[in-house]
């Protein structure tokens, strides 16, 4: 099992009210999966997705990293898990406008020194998904669905075991979200990746093979709500 949550509790402070967002939250994601969770603005998403993501903090509950809590390591070893086992897809792409397509799917092994041993892995990446011929080109000079495709390949220069997405197709058209999510699904079929994708679009959600509904704080079968 590559993540699991366990009874995850979140609140947040609203004036002198105390509004809970995530409660009693169970997840597994084992190796291989595309889970898929749907759910309103505001219904605690993008918190989900930070907190098993390590980007914030749960109130109560535990963590799972392969098997091992998160609750134990330091932040350096925090920061090492993140970098190495996890990869992260947002609705925006957020490359960086000075670097290259190549320099920005490059930057995450810049943290542990790994840039070289990497090149092939990145040249390899740019040919999969057929943007070898653009990998010298800057954001700027890109489509939105290639820096798309760019931010797909830097989650995952450094072979994390679970990807998580955001709202990935939120900022595109429908024929560069229909690409997208077919990404996903090859490259979950090609290197049995998993994924946790949040999204609020049913076309999206239908390419999990386990697709979950945020419905008051905690996760239920979409073909159960």
């Amino acid at each position: 099992m590559i993540l699991e949550a366990k009874h995850i509790y979140k609140s947040y402070q609203n004036g002198v009210k105390n509004l809970p967002v995530l409660v009693d939250l169970n997840l597994d994601v084992p190796r291989g999966d595309i889970v898929t969770i749907m759910g309103p603005s505001g219904s605690g998403k993008s918190t989900l997705l930070n907190i098993i993501g390590t980007l914030d903090s749960a109130d109560a509950g535990e963590i799972f990293i392969n098997g091992k809590s998160i609750a134990v390591m330091s932040d350096d070893e925090l920061a090492r898990v993140r970098n190495a086992h996890l990869g992260f897809v947002f609705q925006f792409h957020h490359l960086l406008s000075e670097f290259t397509a190549w320099e920005n799917v490059l930057l995450p092994t810049r943290l542990w020194r790994t840039k070289e041993s990497k090149k092939e892995r990145a040249e390899e990446l740019f040919e999969y998904v057929g943007l070898i011929d653009r990998k010298d080109h800057f954001p700027s000079q890109l489509s939105g669905g290639e820096r798309l495709r760019v931010a797909v390949l830097r989650a995952l220069i450094n072979n994390p075991d679970l990807v998580l997405a955001d709202e990935p197709t939120g900022n595109l058209d429908v024929e560069n979200a229909r690409r997208l999510m077919d990404l996903f699904v090859q490259i979950r079929d090609d290197f049995n990746q998993a994924f946790v994708i949040t999204t609020h679009n049913p076309d999206v959600a239908a390419i999990g093979n386990r697709r979950l509904i945020l419905v008051n704080g905690g996760l239920k079968n979409a073909e159960d709500v």
